[in-house]
């Protein structure tokens, strides 16, 4: 498939109503194993991006507010709004951030780069300041999640969308200028999603990022239009 096909059925899903399921299952792992996961790596200073925020609950579950807060569809982006969160809102496609390097010093990036692939991931790297963290979750790409997210889409639990999932190489991540802070797979124990540090690293993974290099400073955000 196409990427331009597969970014309209991505579009075509989170800007219509067939994505609540899916969001209310998002909004449990946010609230029960990502935000816990996140929490204590978030510093918020500086400048923070919030890279596919959807209608907001990673955000909310954090408390996280005065943000830019970023999504592929304009329906996320209003959702997302609609919560009262204080921040800039902004759509675009993390494949093709619209900011200059080295400007952010943290991000948030949940549940959004299986769809992008390594592209999205080279990208978010490229906006965050050296020194500055990434705190990402996403389907890694071993056969067990291929497996998996075929099972989940067969059931009806993932949209058939999920079939062509770019799910992340965990090797992506083994890159000079990147430092593994923290890692966990995020496991369902009824009645909870958690985050465990035991688990080999499958499914859905939560990592902790630093960007290697000398600090910079935090400029003013410049949104490229072109």
């Amino acid at each position: 498939m196409s990427v331009n096909i597969f970014c309209y059925k991505i579009q075509q899903f989170y800007g219509g109503k067939g994505c609540f399921f899916f969001e209310g299952l998002y909004q449990q792992v946010n609230r029960q194993a990502l935000a816990p996961f996140f929490r204590p790596w978030l510093h918020r200073k500086g400048l923070v991006l919030d890279a596919g925020s959807g209608s907001g609950h990673l955000a909310e579950a954090m408390g996280l507010s005065n943000a830019c807060f970023l999504d592929f569809t304009w329906e996320q982006i209003k959702r997302c709004q609609d919560k009262g969160s204080p921040g800039r809102f902004i759509r675009s496609d993390i494949q093709q951030l619209p900011f200059q390097d080295n400007i952010f010093d943290e991000i948030i990036c949940s549940n959004v780069l299986h769809y992008t692939g390594s592209a999205g991931l080279k990208e978010l790297i490229r906006v965050t300041k050296s020194g500055g963290q990434l705190l990402l979750s996403f389907l890694e790409s071993s056969e067990l999640t291929h497996t998996g997210t075929n099972l989940a889409v067969f059931w009806g639990m993932f949209p058939q969308l999920m079939r062509d999932a770019r799910l992340i190489d965990l090797e992506e991540l083994d890159q000079p200028n990147i430092q593994i802070l923290d890692s966990a797979t995020v496991v369902f124990l009824p009645p909870f999603f958690q985050a465990s540090r035991k688990l080999p690293r499958q499914g859905l993974v939560a990592y902790a990022l630093k960007k290697l290099g000398k600090p910079t400073s935090t400029p003013n955000i410049k949104i490229h239009n072109d």
